[in-house]
Order: C-alpha cells, then structure tokens, then sequence
C-alpha cells in the first residue's frame, strides 16, 4: 500500500509548484489593459472600413492604424501582436466586405456562406505585413520597424495580386477615389503611390503620438515639432501636385475631334440570376439587348455610336461555338441590319479533338464525353464583318468563378458557384481589338479584373486607346460592393490616362475621363441607355509605361529589412548561445 506519510509529502510538493492566485489589482489591471488594447484595435478596423468607398471619408485611412500601432508598440510576443491584428482586420473587412455574401437579398446559400468565409479568414493574410512588422521590431529595433513598416504593407499589397488566390479589393490608395486632386499621383506610382503615402501618414502620426506622450509639455519638445511639420508637409503635397495636374489639364487646347470615338451603353437591369435558369431565357435576354441597342441607335439621330457596350455574360450561352452557328448567325445579321459594332460579353467553350491534351480542370460534355474549357469572354461584332474576335477573362474570383490552381486541386471542384458561372479557364491573353470603320484600339476588362493596375496598364502597353469595363455587379444588391467597384474604375483611368466606358448590368454605368471624373452616371437597378464621347489616345503615362515600380522597390527593401533582421539575429545568438529567440 505505501507510506502515507510518502503521500502526504508529495502532495504537499505539488501544491507547493502551484502558482499562487493573482492578487484581485493585478486581474483588474490585466483586464483594463485588454479592454483598452482591443478597444483601440477595433477602432483602427473602424476607421478602415468607413474609409472605403461608398464612403467619402478617405482621410479616416491616413490616421486609421495609428491606434493599431499604439497597441503593438507595447506587446512583446508574436501571438498577441497577430491576435490584435487580426481582430482590427476582422472589423474592417466586416464593414468592406459585406456585400459578399449578398445578404440583403438571400438569393444564394453558396454566396452567403462563401461571404462569411472571406470576412472571417481573409484577415489571416494580414499576418504577412503584421508578423513581418513584429519581426524586424524583434531583431533591429522599433524605429526601424516603423521605417521599414510602408515597405513590408506596400510588399503585401502587391504580393496579393499575384496569385491564383490574390484579392486587391481592399488596396488602402482605394480610399482615396474621392478626392481628384490626391489621385493624380496615381498616374506617376499608380494606386500604390497612394498606398504608401496613407502608410507614411499613419507612422508619421504615430510617431508625433509617441513624441508628444513622452514629453510632458504642452506643445511636447522640438522633436514633436519637426515631426508635426514633415506630417503636415507629406499630406498636402499630392494635393498640391493634383492641383498643379488638373490646373494644367484645363489650360490646354480642347481635344482633336478627329480622335473622338462615340461610345453607346445598354444597361439592361436583367435579374442575373433568371437569366441562367428560366429556360429560354438566353434568348429573351438577347433581344431585349438588340431591341435596347436599336432604340439607342434611333434615339441617338446623327449621334450614333461607333461603339455599343453590351454587359459581362449578356449572351447566356454558347453563341461563337459551331454547334451554336445557326444562332451566331442571326444575332449577326441582326448586328449588322442595326449597322451598329457591339462589344458584349458572353461564355465561350473551347473543345479539345484530343481529350488527352486537355487541362485537368476541363469539363466533359455530358452527352458527347468530350472535353472543353469554358472561358468568361467578351467577343467584338463588327457589321458586314464575318471574323469575330474574343477575349477570355484571366483574372478570377477566388472560387466564385475558379477554385485557385484547379488544375492541381481537381478534387475541390465541388466549390464551384454554380449559377452559370463556376469553374471558368483563365483567359490565353490580352487582347486589342480594332473597330475597322475608324481604326480605333481598344480592349477591355471584365468585372474583377478591374482592380489589378498592372494587368489593365499591360493593354494600355499593348496598343489600347481606351478601355471599356463590363460587369455584373448586381449581384450584391444595394449593398457597398457596386459602388466599391465604379469607385476603383476611377483610379485605372488615371494610372493610364485614357477614356473608360463602363457598362454594368444593374449598374453603375458611366464613362470616366484620364482625370478621374465619372460621367453620365446612371443608378442602381434600372434599365438605362447612354451615349457619349470619348478621345483616343496613344501617349503612354509614366505608371502605363513603368508599372508596378513602386511595389517593386518595396519588395527588395523589404527582403532587406527581413535579412537583416535574420543576420541581427544570427549574430546575437553568435555573441550570446544562452541568447533566447
């Protein structure tokens, strides 16, 4: 049986290893610094989420992480620096992104559940710039953290464009879409020169925070000063250089009427849902659009277009396919009795006479067995011309329209929306299309591909005298995502200084000059016909000419900061082998 008096001494060891019980102050102290460091994270998501679009209040951005920055000036673990992080990211992409799950509607289980998700787990990829920031102030201190810190963010923004799973959506210089004159510096760094600045703004703000809570005087010392000035000095002068851009654009000589080009928009608030699933309703769908596009075309008199937009998929089938060539041929005959070139967007399925050279993500016809890719396209109808040219959409929405890297992943294939719209191929390339009757360049993007500067510059690069954008964004409601959208559309004419038309199912259809300024904006769920004119151009912005350069810069720096964050490490453990990590 043993000694009881064995027992009774190991017990009396084990409770001897128990803590004791935190004093009741020190509990309350703990928990009064939770509430304050959460408090001042959600704040910091908060004024996030109220600087984007359709808000105006972008200002909110450049200040937004200055409470964020405070909490993490103070913590010393990477756990809790990546929990108040993410919970000030979960409050912004709650009030962002809401619109993903199309709630105020609750037509589409898959929507909402999809919507939910990304709320929830997108801010795990704020981990990157965050985890980087903790990192470096770990290993070379808090000021070089706070130096490097406009770096790390710009390196993430611009790493989460490239991928199969990237989402540029919530880009910080996307807050800045209200305000004309700080935008112009988009079309010299694109929207990332306005990224960078918010973060400038942000760690220079924090920074007068610091030196004001540290100096116990009024006004705090001459370091307060001189970082209340270089503050003031790096917020106005985008304004300035904006004022200076759109001063010199209205001196100049009015456009050259030899290079404007007419374009007409058919909003035709069709449901996007009936469209895919009433049978029959392709074709209803169809001729309502020719009826739209021959009223346009009589109402216009001697204003006709040289160019009509018809939306993202507004031919809901097959039309380009030879098993489809009866139809192809009548909705081209009547394109060219209206004597009117159409751009509309549309599926197109491309078949593999061998199947065993086909992508592993193809579909297989159900009563042929064959293979094919299907591609969301926009194809160009000229009158009196036979070819019809096609673009197949390459930038996707993470599983919405494509499960990422499907050609891997076959297996996840069921996450596919399947409301006439899952499991696309990515487009071959760019493309230029040419209107004969002018000779006018032109390309365009379809919905998401909008918010990716550097894809839409590379058409610019290609030979695009204007851009058209067509879209559905009538999915989401009257919820934030169609305004975000129209807003973000802004920015890419002024990174490339070129007339975009943007035609959207629903809405928000409108044409937007290389300055920025939305014209003939029509509302939200109601069918609408527009014309206008817009100019070509072949002259080449610094950013359509250069790119992501800005982005790029901040990659290397980055790398830099990070290496010697691992060689201070390394040397430190060198010196010191009882040195913790």
């Amino acid at each position: 049986m043993g000694d009881p008096g064995s027992r009774g001494e190991v017990a009396m060891i084990d409770r001897r290893k128990r803590p004791p019980p935190e004093p009741e102050d020190e509990k309350r102290a703990r928990r009064k610094k939770f509430r304050f460091r959460i408090s001042l994270s959600l704040l910091s998501g908060l004024m996030l989420g109220l600087a984007f679009p359709p808000s105006s209040l972008g200002i909110l951005a450049c200040f937004a992480l200055v409470p964020l920055l405070v909490v993490l000036a103070d913590l010393e673990d990477a756990g809790s620096t990546l929990r108040y992080s993410y919970a000030a990211m979960l409050v912004f992409h709650a009030i962002t992104l809401a619109w993903t799950g199309g709630f105020s509607h609750g037509n589409d289980p898959y929507m909402m559940i999809a919507g939910t998700v990304t709320i929830i787990a997108h801010p795990l990829f704020y981990f990157l710039p965050f985890g980087a920031y903790y990192w470096v102030k770990k290993s070379l201190g808090p000021h070089t953290a706070l130096w490097a810190f406009p770096f790390l963010w710009l390196a993430y923004e611009y790493s989460h464009t490239l991928t199969e799973w990237s989402f540029p959506w919530l880009t910080l210089g996307n807050t800045q879409t209200f305000d004309l004159a700080r935008m112009q510096i988009a079309s010299f760094a694109g929207v990332w020169g306005l990224s960078f600045w918010i973060i400038v703004l942000n760690v220079l703000a924090f920074l007068l925070y610091s030196a004001l809570a540290c100096d116990r005087r009024l006004l705090g010392g001459g370091r307060a000063w001189a970082i209340a000035a270089t503050l003031v000095i790096v917020f106005i002068l985008p304004r300035v250089y904006g004022e200076h851009v759109l001063g010199q654009q209205a001196a100049t000589a009015p456009p050259d009427t030899t290079r404007t080009f007419r374009v007409g928009i058919v909003q035709s608030n069709v449901d996007p849902w009936d469209k895919w699933s009433k049978l029959g309703s392709g074709y209803e769908t169809v001729r309502l659009y020719l009826t739209m596009t021959g009223d346009l075309v009589r109402d216009a008199g001697h204003r006709v277009p040289n160019l009509v937009l018809w939306p993202e998929t507004a031919i809901p089938y097959y039309a380009l396919t030879d098993r489809n060539s009866l139809l192809r041929n009548e909705l081209k005959n009547s394109i060219d009795a209206l004597g009117v070139s159409v751009l509309t967007g549309l599926p197109h399925a491309v078949f593999y006479a061998d199947s065993s050279r086909a992508p592993r993500s193809a579909k297989r016809d159900r009563i042929t067995g064959e293979r094919y890719d299907s591609f969301n396209a926009a194809a160009f109808f000229q009158p009196g011309i036979r070819e019809v040219p096609w673009y197949g959409k390459m930038k996707m929405v993470p599983l919405a329209e494509r499960v990422p890297y499907a050609d891997w992943f076959t297996f996840a294939d069921f996450l596919r929306w399947n409301v006439g719209i899952g499991g696309w191929q990515i487009g071959r390339d760019t493309a230029v299309f040419v209107h004969h009757a002018t000779g006018a360049r032109f390309s365009t993007v379809i919905c998401y591909e909008s918010v990716y500067p550097d894809f839409v510059a590379a058409f610019v690069r290609k030979g695009a005298e204007f851009l058209t954008i067509i879209t559905i964004d009538s999915w989401w409601g009257r919820m934030s995502g169609a305004f975000q959208h129209q807003q973000f559309a802004l920015l890419r004419a002024v990174e490339n200084r070129r007339w975009i038309a943007r035609c959207a199912v629903g809405g928000i259809s409108c044409f937007i000059d290389p300055y920025g300024r939305a014209h003939d904006k029509t509302e939200l769920f109601t069918a609408a016909r527009i014309v206008g004119d817009i100019e070509r151009s072949t002259e080449l912005s610094f950013y359509s000419r250069h790119g992501d350069w800005l982005p790029a810069i901040a990659v290397i720096l980055s790398g830099m900061f990070l290496a010697a964050g691992i060689g201070e490490r390394f040397l430190q453990k060198k010196r010191n082998p009882l040195w913790q990590t």
